[in-house]
């Protein structure tokens, strides 16, 4: 529920500013992304029609129950995209009020929030093992299970580095996110890969 609720101020905030500077006196400088309203205006759009999946989702998923065991997790989610569109509204904002922004920084920073977001969300998507299940579907699952549980540490690290990538300077910040991005994918696949050859050798 606060999770919903933070996405709920999130919108009103940016429809709020974007309100405000639409009808204030303001000289608003022109920019090569598109007319003033489109720049004000599509980004608090977008995080309503993203946000309202959230209303929908209980609908579109017939099992209460699986809905409520991911549901946590599907909020995480929409938040950490809410606050990468808010990153990307301000950041127009910032351009018509005439000062420079560097939208280069937000790939970091947008890369970033949804890996820490994944690390938090990824247990709750466990899945469940039926007895009554194929010796075939049990596995697949268990396998799913055992490569699930080490990726957690090496995203939260890695987005949290990731997100210091913004301080370096302006020429190696790309360089710097994919060193981070490629070095956590090879971590986090080594790590689930070899809980699964242990798991196998336990066996």
């Amino acid at each position: 529920m606060l999770k919903k609720f933070f996405n709920i101020i999130l919108i009103l905030f940016a429809f709020g500013v974007s309100m405000y500077l639409y009808g204030s006196n303001l000289a608003l400088e022109a920019t090569g992304y598109g007319p003033l309203p489109v720049l004000l205006f599509s980004i608090p759009f977008t995080m309503i029609i993203v946000n309202s999946s959230l209303f929908f989702l209980p609908k579109m998923i017939k099992t209460h129950s699986s809905y409520l065991r991911y549901k946590k997790g599907f909020e995480s989610i929409f938040l950490s995209i809410s606050l990468i569109l808010a990153m990307l509204h301000f950041g127009f904002i910032l351009l018509v009020l005439g000062f420079e922004v560097s939208f280069i920084l937000l790939v970091p920073l947008s890369v970033g929030i949804v890996l820490i977001t994944t690390a938090n969300t990824l247990p709750r998507f466990q899945l469940e093992i039926s007895r009554t299940s194929s010796e075939l579907t049990q596995s697949a699952l268990q396998a799913w299970n055992i490569a699930v549980g080490p990726l957690a540490f090496p995203l939260i690290i890695g987005g949290l580095i990731m997100l210091f990538c913004v301080f370096l300077p302006a020429n190696l910040v790309l360089i710097g996110f994919f060193l981070v991005l490629i070095s956590t994918l090879l971590i986090s696949i080594f790590l689930s890969y070899k809980a699964y050859q242990t798991h196998l050798s336990n066996l």
